[in-house]
């Protein structure tokens, strides 16, 4: 029987505060020199103002360890644990929340957790939203999304009817991008997921977006209807920060799932331009 490889829940802690710190003040670099190649092509001149401030306010974070943005996001984990992995300490949703507590703590980064009706504070911007995975292995991955509260407003569920084709599913993603609007802080980073179920196809949209431009690839399938519906979303003409231009949209990644037959969910994650997304493997 093959030995278990023991880790520390407390090094778990320690990597979640320290991925929430790094993207709370440095926007990953896909995301960045997607953001150069949007300014370097966009026609609109108040779309071009839009990204050149854009990447000015990501060079001045980085720079002076300030947040991206003012809304530092709730705290979103999900962890790939290998199943030859021998968790050691305080049980694994404490370290993460201890994790998000002190980064939220040391950072100075807005706690933006509040009781759903009264409104008050939670004070440490706990819970956070943590989703767990049991795969082969004895690597533990640990996945980490900063969602401000703009862009997850806007982001949408629903179940259309089976029998519904391909013009109706771009029209019902176009829609819901366009209900976004500026509000969201275009241009957006997205993630679609087409089937699965209520419960699953939100998560797997959220996954979809965190692994927007990360290996795997996407199906050919996937790829073709992405393709397809980048064309419309940025010919919508809503533009960086709603100010007008061909760059709506970064990017966006297509999650196809089996869904039962009677069924056809579709679940759209969205993000503004400040994807704060980070990963480590311990």
């Amino acid at each position: 029987m093959p030995t278990k490889r023991a880790i520390s829940t407390q090094i778990i802690a320690e990597e979640v505060k320290k991925l929430f710190l790094t993207t709370a003040f440095v926007l990953p670099e896909k995301v960045r020199s997607r953001l150069l190649n949007a300014f370097n092509s966009e026609p609109s001149p108040q779309g071009r103002a839009a990204l050149e401030r854009l990447l000015e306010n990501a060079l001045i974070a980085a720079q002076t360890s300030t947040p991206l943005c003012q809304d530092t996001g709730l705290a979103q984990v999900i962890i790939e644990l290998g199943q030859e992995v021998s968790l050691e300490g305080a049980p694994l949703s404490q370290a993460v929340e201890a994790g998000v507590r002190e980064a939220y703590e040391t950072g100075y980064l807005r706690k933006s957790t509040c009781h759903p009706l009264t409104r008050q504070n939670n004070g440490d911007n706990t819970p956070a939203s943590l989703e767990t995975l049991i795969l082969e292995g004895d690597l533990v991955k640990i996945l980490t999304l900063a969602k401000g509260g703009g862009c997850d407003n806007k982001s949408l569920m629903t179940v259309l009817p089976p029998t519904s084709d391909r013009q109706t599913l771009i029209q019902t993603v176009l829609s819901m991008v366009q209900k976004a609007g500026p509000d969201s802080c275009p241009p957006f980073c997205l993630g679609l997921c087409i089937g699965g179920s209520f419960e699953s196809a939100p998560r797997l949209a959220r996954r979809a977006l965190i692994d927007l431009w990360e290996e795997p690839l996407m199906t050919y399938e996937e790829n073709q209807l992405a393709d397809e519906l980048m064309a419309v979303i940025n010919a919508t003409g809503i533009g960086p920060l709603g100010l007008g231009g061909k760059t709506t949209a970064l990017g966006l990644r297509v999650k196809i799932y089996p869904t039962h037959l009677a069924s056809l969910p579709l679940a759209l994650c969205v993000n503004c331009h400040s994807l704060r997304t980070a990963r480590v493997v311990i």
